[in-house]
């Protein structure tokens, strides 16, 4: 229903802004307006109105993935319910290794809380929250079986080296990216997987482009300016739509945000040489 009412509030008014702007600025450049006029706006709002409750309906089942130019996301997303958590042992304040150098390592299963996206992570067997680093472990990776994967994947965490205790630390996006792969999960939105998509891209640059064509449409064949008018018309027409309208719309067609996390406290001072991080 609310998408029937942006369609008709929308052709109403372009309708109305197709016939008296082209009656004044017709009559004033051409001395007089387009042969049967009101047809002709009608055509022209139904056109770019059905175009743009289109472009939000797609919007509302995949919020921010394919927002005008300046906006789009060009990935996909997967949610995931469990994970494993690769440790990074700490003793001494340095990281604990093995025979062979390698970084001594301790596999831990989490599992999301009932509440949905918006819920947290609980260890399995112990019940205590996800967190990414304390004074005895960080967390260097993690593995995500996503729908398509046959076997668990991994994804390490990007880090650095610190300046002050020369271990390893989180970059500032603090992500575990896939090792093999383009795909990655930030820290701060555990159970997203986040899925670099030319399809999405494609998408995405095709209904932009699309708007454009459309306004050229309307203005050129449809409501009869001259070409070069048209093509004025047209960028003024998607530039405003773009900047102004198409957020509105976007904005009041989405579907209802899930309830915020609880708020989670960050450790401000290095612990037992492991860098500032993020704890539930």
């Amino acid at each position: 229903m609310t998408l029937l009412l942006v369609f008709a509030l929308l052709t109403v008014g372009l309708t109305a802004l197709f016939l008296g702007g082209t009656v004044v600025a017709q009559s004033y450049m051409y001395q007089e307006a387009a042969p049967r006029l009101p047809v002709r706006a009608l055509a022209g709002g139904l056109l770019l109105g059905g175009f743009l409750t289109l472009w939000t309906y797609i919007d509302k089942n995949r919020p921010g993935q394919y927002e005008t130019f300046f906006n789009f996301s060009a990935y996909s997303t997967a949610e995931f319910t469990e994970f494993e958590a690769v440790r990074w042992t700490v003793a001494g304040g340095k990281f604990k290794t093995e025979a062979d150098g390698k970084k001594s390592e301790t596999i831990v299963k989490f599992k999301r809380t009932a509440g949905g996206k918006g819920a947290t992570f609980v260890e399995e067997g112990t019940n205590e929250n996800f967190k990414t680093n304390t004074g005895q472990y960080m967390t260097g990776a993690i593995r995500v079986k996503a729908a398509n994967d046959p076997e668990p994947v991994r994804y390490s965490a990007k880090v650095q080296e610190s300046p002050g205790t020369k271990m390893e630390t989180y970059t500032a996006d603090r992500q575990f990216v896939e090792e093999k792969g383009d795909r990655y999960v930030n820290a701060t939105q555990m159970g997203t997987l986040f899925v670099p998509s030319t399809k999405t891209l494609f998408v995405a640059l095709l209904l932009n482009i699309s708007l454009l064509l459309m306004w050229l449409v309307v203005t050129w064949p449809v409501l009869r300016y001259t070409f070069a008018h048209a093509l004025g018309f047209t960028v003024v027409g998607t530039l405003v739509t773009m900047f102004a309208l198409m957020p509105i719309l976007f904005k009041y067609n989405r579907p209802e945000p899930k309830p915020a996390p609880e708020p989670v406290a960050w450790v401000t001072e290095p612990e037992n040489g492991i860098p500032a991080g993020r704890i539930a």
